[in-house]
């Protein structure tokens, strides 16, 4: 009884990400942070829209505030780069960080996502984890139904009393002119 209890018991599956900074390069051969190094230690769970922060080093360094850098992370198979880029004055403790990690079906991050914002009263550093929905889908070849004399099936407006009379009206009226208005008649 108690294996049972234990069994249907969700399992959370905890995952983790290192985020990673580096330099946007001035020119070719000049960089400020040479390599990419690790900015953020991130815990997820799948299930969950809200990661934890394991670990947070912010960049240092005598860059400038208007100094580009790279935050991402790096995919395990083609070993590409994803993620975004940002100067490097949004790390200032006057601003509120956001890391928004985006993942797959499976689980796996697939985007990062960084924002700031003006401090408040919350934690230094937010992570949100953001999963991939499918998106609206075309309805393709829906059937159009005719009526028997092959037009769409669909219900006119009804007609008010000026669009069914005008023409009684416009009639009245012109024998009216054409009378000369019903005058003395001499």
């Amino acid at each position: 009884m108690l294996l049972s209890r234990l069994l249907l018991l969700p399992v959370a599956v905890a995952s983790s990400v290192t985020l990673y900074v580096s330099s946007v390069p001035v020119s070719a051969d000049t960089a400020i942070i040479p390599s990419p190094i690790p900015l953020a230690q991130i815990e997820y769970d799948v299930d969950q829209s809200v990661g934890t922060l394991a670990s947070y080093t912010p960049p240092t360094g005598s860059y400038s505030a208007d100094h580009l850098l790279r935050i991402g992370i790096t995919d395990p198979t083609s070993g590409s780069w994803r993620g975004i880029v940002t100067s490097a004055a949004s790390f200032a403790d006057e601003y509120q960080k956001k890391f928004v990690i985006h993942v797959d079906e499976k689980g796996e991050p697939f985007h990062v996502g960084f924002g700031t914002s003006a401090r408040g009263q919350g934690a230094e550093v937010e992570v949100e984890i953001v999963k991939r929905s499918v998106g609206p889908k075309p309805m393709l070849n829906k059937p159009i139904v005719l009526n028997a004399e092959g037009k769409l099936e669909s219900k006119e407006p009804e007609k008010t009393f000026l669009q069914k009379y005008w023409w009684a009206l416009a009639l009245f009226l012109l024998v009216q002119v054409v009378s000369g208005g019903g005058g003395d008649g001499k």
